[in-house]
Parts: C-alpha cells; sequence; structure tokens
C-alpha cells in the first residue's frame, strides 16, 4: 500500500460519522472537531473513572455508579463533560466548548453516553500491534519456549496498560445488553481474532507445524484468545508480595505472563501432529482409558 492510500485508509478510519448514532444532524457534525472536544473529554472522565490502574486515586467528583446504563454513568453528567471540554480546550478561548453546542449534538444525556461508550472503545477496534511484536519475538531466532514467554509477556503488559481494554472489560460485563456495546463488542472480538489467527496461520507454516485431523487454526486462536482476556483480565487484579509465581499474570522479573505461556505452550502441543494423525480427542481419550475402563 502506498503511503498515500495508507493516509487515505487511516484517516476514513478515523471517521466518526458511521459510528456514531446519536449526534444531530450527525452527516455534518459527528466529524467537526467541536463533537471530538466532547467525546475526548468524556472519554478521559471514563478512564478516570472506570479504568484507573489499581495505584491511581478515583476521581472523588464520579460518585458510585450504579447500573444498568444510564445510572452506571450518571456521573459522566453534561456539566461535567463541558466544563472537562474547556479545561481542556487548547484553541481560541473565545471559542471556547459550549453546554449550548453540546445540547445541539446530543438532545439527550443517555443518547452522549451510549456515542460515548461506543467512542471509547475505537482504539479497542484497530489491529491489535501486539501482532507486530509477536512477529518480531518469534522469528528473531531464539528457542520456541522463550518466544512464547515474550509474546504472552508483552501481550498481557500492553492489554494491561491499555485503559481502553479495560473499559471493554466494563463494558462487556455490565453494558452488553445495549445493542450498540453489543455490536461494537462484536466488532472487537473479530478484529482481534482475525488477526491472531493470521498471526498463527503463518507462524505454524514457517515452524512446519501441522495440526491434528479434529482440529483448525480457528480453534486455536479463539482458544487463545479467550485464555489471554481471562490472563490479561486477572491481571487487573493487584498483586500481592506473598503471591506465588504460578498467580502471576504479569511476571516482570523473567518476562513472562507464566499462566499464558503455559496455556500456550501446552495447546501448541496438544493441537500439533507429531506425525501419528490421531485426532486430539483419541489422544486425550487414551490417557486414562484404562484407569476409566
Amino acid at each position: 500500500m502506498s503511503k498515500e492510500a495508507q493516509a487515505d485508509q487511516e484517516a476514513a478510519d478515523d471517521r466518526l460519522y458511521d459510528l456514531l448514532s446519536e449526534v444531530w444532524h450527525a452527516d455534518t457534525l459527528a466529524d467537526n472537531p467541536r463533537t471530538r472536544e466532547f467525546l475526548d473529554a468524556g472519554q478521559e472522565l471514563l478512564r478516570s473513572g472506570l479504568a484507573r490502574s489499581s495505584g491511581q486515586p478515583p476521581d472523588p467528583e464520579s460518585g458510585k455508579a450504579k447500573a444498568p446504563f444510564d445510572e452506571l454513568l450518571a456521573w459522566v453528567s453534561r456539566r461535567k463533560v463541558v466544563d472537562h471540554a474547556v479545561h481542556r480546550h487548547a484553541g481560541d478561548k473565545s471559542d471556547q466548548p459550549t453546554e449550548s453546542a453540546y445540547r445541539y449534538r446530543w438532545r439527550t444525556q443517555a443518547g452522549y453516553l451510549r456515542d460515548l461508550v461506543i467512542y471509547a472503545l475505537r482504539p479497542r477496534m484497530a489491529t491489535p500491534k501486539e501482532t507486530a511484536k509477536a512477529k518480531d519475538a518469534l522469528f528473531k531466532g531464539q528457542p520456541l519456549d522463550k518466544a512464547i514467554d515474550q509474546i504472552a509477556y508483552d501481550e498481557v503488559r500492553d492489554l494491561n496498560e491499555d485503559p481502553a481494554f479495560r473499559l471493554q472489560m466494563v463494558f462487556q460485563a455490565i453494558l452488553a445488553h445495549d445493542d450498540h456495546v453489543a455490536n461494537a463488542l462484536r466488532r472487537i472480538d473479530k478484529t482481534n481474532f482475525e488477526t491472531w489467527r493470521d498471526f498463527y496461520t503463518e507462524a505454524l507454516r514457517q515452524l512446519g507445524i501441522k495440526l491434528r485431523p479434529d482440529v483448525t487454526v480457528d480453534d486455536f486462536a479463539y482458544a487463545l484468545q479467550a485464555a489471554g482476556e481471562g490472563v490479561v483480565f486477572r491481571s487487573l487484579l493487584p498483586v500481592k508480595s506473598e503471591t506465588i509465581p504460578a498467580a502471576l499474570a504479569i511476571d516482570h522479573k523473567n518476562k513472562t505472563s507464566r499462566p499464558l505461556a503455559l496455556i500456550a505452550m501446552a495447546l501448541l502441543a496438544a493441537f500439533a501432529d507429531p506425525g501419528d494423525g490421531k485426532p486430539l480427542r483419541e489422544v486425550v481419550g487414551n490417557l486414562a482409558a484404562d484407569t476409566l475402563a
């Protein structure tokens, strides 16, 4: 892809018209800079209130959020969003964001909150950058087990530090009943699955590894995606000093995520056909065939 085509694609990916459903006169206002100012302000409030790291204190003005949708985000008030947008406005002070401009775009606060949730999930809809790191780790000549350690560490650490991923976990747990949120979450899932599946396909090809006849690369990719999200979710829990090494979702000392690395190695060893051509279920069934007979 040429630089010009890439620039055009990046500009298209950054457009909001097809993403926002609640903006009044979306054809002219969805991609208006003022609209983005309000959404950026609300996104910062969301990240401060719902996507903090364990060491970051809460916003004292946010209060306790309650479910469902609009009650959960009630602390992201119109007045608070406008005030924050004014505070972070870097342009002409005579042309600051105003409440009337906000109200002209969103006739209801629930509409703004619905658009805000989708906007805050946008970074997770992009192609995951972790796969580029994974290619470097896998093909730089180190032993396969060490490469898996590094890939697992990079993925868990990067997602652990990603505010958008934290918001994704919150929204997936609490707001997935909303159709707009559910569609955004499915888009994230599809993008991540397809990108990692393509990486695994190429990795298996270059490593000369064939899979057993009853499993596919899709099975492998979905299994590891589910495992990875679970391990990253676990990594959000603050670690105590007495935590045993096996429970460390992120091991900075040894540069690995032991749980995810072990899952990846175990899946690879189980899925890989060593030449016997046996289905995975048959191999597993034979492990305890005599004991259970």
